[in-house]
This record gives C-alpha cells, structure tokens and sequence, in this order.
C-alpha cells in the first residue's frame, strides 16, 4: 500500500513535469518567449509567457504533449523494464486520467487551462472528447495490463519511486519556484 502512495505521488509531480513541458515545447516551437515555469510542489503548476503568438497551440499543447509524453514514456518503458511495468503503468494511467479530466470537465466548467481555451476559441465539445479520449485510453489500454502485471512485488520499487519523487519535489520547489 505505501509503495502504491508513493507511485501515486510520483506520478502527480511527473504529470506536473510533462505537462508543462507540453506548454514549454509548442510555446518554443511556436516562437513564445517563456517568463516563468512554476513546478513548485506545493503550488498549482503552470507556465507563463513574456509573449505569445499562438496562445491556443500553447494552451493545447500541455494537454495533449503531456499525454502523449508522460504516458508514452512510461508504457515504452514498461516494455524493457519488466520488473517495473506495473508501476510505469500506473505513471501513464495517472497522467492520462488527470489530463483528462481537467481538460475534459472544463467542458462543463472551465478553469485554467480549460477556460484559457474556450477563450482562445476552442468549443467545450473539443474538451470533452480530450477528456473522454484520454480517460477511456487509460482504463481501455492500460488497466488491464496493470492487472497482469501487478504479479511483481511493487514494494521493491517504492525507494526508487520515493527517491524520483523526491528528487521532482525538490528540484520543482528550488528550481523552478
């Protein structure tokens, strides 16, 4: 049980990360001139922009990249580390159910992210189906497979995830403030 807690934590602070390098990389690709990355743990995550050309693209991008980023890395990781995979499923699970139903359920009530992009233009329909996609992709793919592969004993992990977790919380809090 305590290494599930750990793994979840980890994957809410690496969710965070893969988030907003989302906004980070369309922000660059895009020409944006980023002011500030807030990765603090014990702050709301988010990045700001000095300037933006293309604050839509932006504000898609952390959604959309941190799910294709923050779970595909793990579910590719899951296929060489064996021992690991239950847990990496778990990582890639989390980030697309907590992308999902941020983005998805601000197509009902619009908050951050969400409200950005109904300002920018994108109908709330287009939330939803994020949110359902990425949902309905982690219980579809990737629930099953934890199942089957929980058969390795998840606490031999729990210092290595713990130490992860650290090392994020941490390197958020001085680095990124």
């Amino acid at each position: 049980m305590v290494s599930l807690i750990i793994v979840l934590l980890f994957s809410w602070l690496y969710m965070q990360w893969t988030h907003e390098l989302g906004h980070i990389l369309t922000g660059i690709a895009t020409g944006a001139e980023i002011e500030r990355v807030i990765l603090n743990p014990f702050l709301f995550s988010m990045t700001q922009f000095a300037s933006n050309p293309r604050p839509h693209l932006t504000t898609w991008g952390g959604p959309i990249l941190g799910v294709l980023i923050g779970a595909g890395l793990p579910i590719l990781l899951s296929i060489r580390l064996k021992s690991a995979r239950a847990c990496l499923l778990i990582v890639a699970a989390f980030v697309m159910i907590v992308n999902g139903l941020y983005i998805g359920l601000g197509a009902f009530h619009p908050i951050a992210d969400a409200s950005d992009l109904v300002q920018h233009g994108s109908p709330r329909w287009t939330l939803g189906v994020f949110g359902l996609v990425s949902v309905i992709g982690a219980r579809v793919f990737l629930i099953p497979l934890i199942y089957r592969a929980w058969g390795a004993s998840p606490a031999k992990l729990g210092w290595v995830f713990a130490i992860l977790t650290l090392v994020l919380g941490i390197a958020g809090f001085i680095y990124f403030p």
